[in-house]
């Protein structure tokens, strides 16, 4: 990703993304969140710092809060949103959640509600994040269900047929069938070592004004575009796209075409 395009989506991601999951999604989880009395707690994941700006007045004065995310523009757009005084409790760290570099048992609260989208990601982000938080420490996760965005795959589906590609419809099932359910998030958690594991599902709607806006919208294409657009060929990309966005706006017509969103919010100590 070059420079330009990575500052794009950092901006796309602060404009549209942070209201429609990230916002919604933290309301939603804040009875699952337990952060003890710590002298730092990791947020990974932050992209542009919703998550930690949003929980950081409600921690001891002094809590550090180690906000981490891959994208160095998701975090310049961070760092351009906190005042001298949060930036003395907020540091913000390029590193990615299913890589962290830091000891085991350094925090005693670790939160991600961003950026893991799929089983692997999943275990490998409750892997490092289990290790790195302390002994009766917790641990928050969230991320979309499977039950999520169904009215989408109505839409791809008739597309997928109207182009005869069998083939990849039968692997679109196959794919949604091994995305994340609340018992695997279940699952995964006990293997890497949490315990007191429990899984909020909640949901809520979206509107978009038309086909193009939702496949083009960086919600979609942060939550769950990844899971199905390796399987179209790159060939067939285009045309099913354009199929899927002109029959919501045929559908529809002059109508918001909305979407259920559905994400899975996990909690569990080490």
């Amino acid at each position: 990703m070059t420079d330009a395009t990575e500052h794009q989506a950092a901006i796309a991601h602060k404009a549209v993304v942070e209201s429609l999951w990230t916002a919604p999604l933290l309301e939603a989880c804040n009875p699952c969140v337990h952060i003890p009395d710590a002298v730092s707690v990791l947020v990974a994941e932050a992209r542009c710092g919703y998550v930690p700006i949003a929980i950081v007045d409600d921690l001891p004065e002094d809590t550090r809060v180690i906000a981490l995310d891959p994208s160095r523009a998701m975090l310049d757009q961070a760092r351009q949103r906190i005042n001298d005084e949060m930036a003395r409790r907020i540091f913000f760290v390029p590193q990615r959640v299913g890589d962290l570099s830091y000891a085991d048992g350094v925090f005693r609260a670790s939160i991600c509600v961003n950026g893991v989208t799929t089983p692997r990601q999943a275990k490998e982000a409750l892997g490092e994040l289990t290790r790195v938080t302390a002994p009766a420490g917790s641990v928050t996760l969230a991320a979309p269900l499977r039950s999520g965005f169904a009215e989408f795959y109505d839409m791809l589906d008739e597309a997928l047929r109207a182009h005869s590609l069998n083939d990849v419809l039968g692997r679109m099932y196959e794919l949604r069938a091994s995305m994340l359910t609340p018992t695997k998030l279940v699952d995964l958690a006990t293997e890497a070592g949490l315990h007191e594991v429990a899984v909020d599902e909640v949901a809520w709607d979206v509107s978009f004004n038309s086909g193009q806006e939702l496949i083009m919208s960086p919600l979609v294409r942060e939550t769950f575009f990844a899971h199905w657009i390796g399987i179209i060929r790159s060939s067939d990309r285009e045309p099913v796209l354009r199929y899927v966005a002109d029959a919501i706006d045929m559908y529809w017509h002059d109508r918001q075409f909305s979407c259920r969103v559905v994400a899975g919010c996990l909690s569990g100590m080490r």
